[in-house]
């Protein structure tokens, strides 16, 4: 079967329009399949509504260590990230190992930021006080 299109848990082949990634140095065909159909993209929107649920109710430290997780696989994978971003983009591989690196450093930046923006904090003021709590709305 074909593994073109990942949704809830498991590849499906993709029924929607063929496309291929074409290397832009050499010509050679780096991966073809198809795209996901409209009600496939309803099936993985569907799904993520449904793992959300569970996801948001987490606690903010263990949504966190999932992602430093991940960080943690971009860098065991990084040679073949960088390999597989410079045949699908025709660059430079010093160039695209500075790519996978940057990915797992984004990770940290977007957890700071997660912090510093949607914690939540209380701060005085001439009425009494302001509340701020941020909670997540859904999937996007």
């Amino acid at each position: 079967m074909a593994q073109d299109v990942y949704i809830d848990g498991q590849w499906h082949a993709g029924v929607g329009e063929a496309f291929r990634s074409i290397c832009p140095a050499t010509g050679e065909t780096v991966w073809e399949g198809n795209a996901a159909g409209a009600a496939q993209v309803h099936q993985a929107v569907s799904a993520a509504g449904k793992a959300f649920a569970d996801w948001s109710g987490k606690p903010q430290s263990y949504r966190t260590k999932i992602i430093e997780a991940y960080a943690d696989e971009i860098a065991a994978r990084s040679d073949r990230i960088a390999e597989t971003i410079s045949r699908d983009m025709g660059k430079v591989l010093w160039e695209t190992r500075g790519e996978a690196g940057a990915m797992k450093g984004k990770v940290a930046i977007s957890i700071r930021a997660q912090t510093e923006r949607a914690g939540t904090w209380m701060e005085a003021a001439a009425f009494g006080s302001s509340h701020l709590t941020h909670r997540a709305h859904g999937v996007m």
